[in-house]
């Protein structure tokens, strides 16, 4: 069993299955960043929250979080405040209400306001609709894969 570190990284889906063989990052090419992400998730130093590992459909990394033992961080009544400010006061389109499902997005936000941890995600920076743009406006950091690689000096 991996030491148990502090909590410094929440993974969005996106850049969970950007290790599949068809994503950017895939696993069979990206070895040691993989390794070094697993190494992470086993020692709590890369979490997620329910609602993101809920939208995990893929059974591959269904496999892969269970075998890492990823830390699924519950959604209390702080993360739901949050969610609630954030839809209400921050920014009403990172959630698309027409949809008929939950939006995983703005739950991840809201945990990683609540323990302080930088957002991973493969979404674009600009866009309203997405995790980077919300981030910002909260003043939470938000990295996609390849700054997470640059600020862990992991290398190919």
């Amino acid at each position: 069993m991996a030491d148990v570190k502090e909590m410094r990284y929440i993974i969005d889906t996106s850049s969970i299955l950007s290790q599949k063989p068809d994503e950017n990052y895939r696993r069979n090419v990206y070895k040691t960043l993989w390794d070094r992400i697993d190494y992470m998730v086993e020692s709590q130093e890369i979490v997620t929250c329910s609602e993101i590992a809920d939208e995990v459909e893929d059974e591959s990394i269904k496999v892969w979080m269970t075998k890492c033992k990823m830390k699924v961080l519950p959604i209390d009544d702080e993360i739901q405040d949050n969610v609630c400010l954030i839809v209400n006061e921050v920014n009403k389109n990172i959630v698309d209400f027409k949809a008929n499902k939950s939006s995983g997005d703005v739950f991840l936000i809201a945990t990683a306001q609540k323990y302080g941890l930088t957002v991973i995600t493969e979404e674009g920076k600009n866009s309203p609709k997405k995790i980077p743009y919300t981030c910002n406006l909260l003043g939470i950091r938000c990295v996609n894969i390849l700054e997470f690689m640059e600020e862990n000096n992991i290398g190919l």
